[in-house]
């Protein structure tokens, strides 16, 4: 199965705002400062903790996991971006298109995606061991 991707500069714009929406509801809400290092994925998950309880009591409209999907993925995407190089952009699988990004090391990924799968299925998908993978093919080159 082939993936292609093409470099897209509107969804980098389009991240880099969902990133700072999300630095902004996390010490809004959460009282937690996300500085956009490495080890700031590892303070996301007692967020969707507490979204995961939310979820128990009422469950989200699909258009609300969409949008943490988008601001909590582009967190991830913008914190891989800067520190260890990427480029946003539109990836095509399975006849499916969707933004994602390409790594400088030829790695493709869609953090947007992986966000929703960790809001729908729970703490089994914690981002923290998803983007320790990401950065684990970064260190062995």
């Amino acid at each position: 199965m082939t993936i292609s991707f093409q470099v897209d500069d509107a969804i980098r714009k389009v991240a880099q705002g969902y990133a700072n929406d999300t630095v902004r509801f996390a010490l809004q809400h959460h009282h937690v400062d996300l500085d956009g290092t490495d080890n700031s994925i590892q303070l996301l998950e007692p967020m969707f903790t507490h979204l995961d309880e939310d979820r128990a009591r009422e469950a989200p409209s699909i258009e609300r996991i969409g949008e943490f999907s988008k601001m909590f993925g582009s967190y991830v995407g913008e914190v891989y971006r800067q520190n260890h190089g990427a480029q946003w952009g539109l990836v095509t699988w399975r006849g499916e298109t969707f933004p994602g990004l390409k790594a400088s090391n030829g790695k493709i990924f869609w953090p947007w995606g992986r966000v929703q799968l960790r809001l729908t299925a729970g703490p089994s998908q914690n981002l923290w061991p998803y983007y320790q993978g990401l950065i684990a093919g970064d260190e062995a080159q």
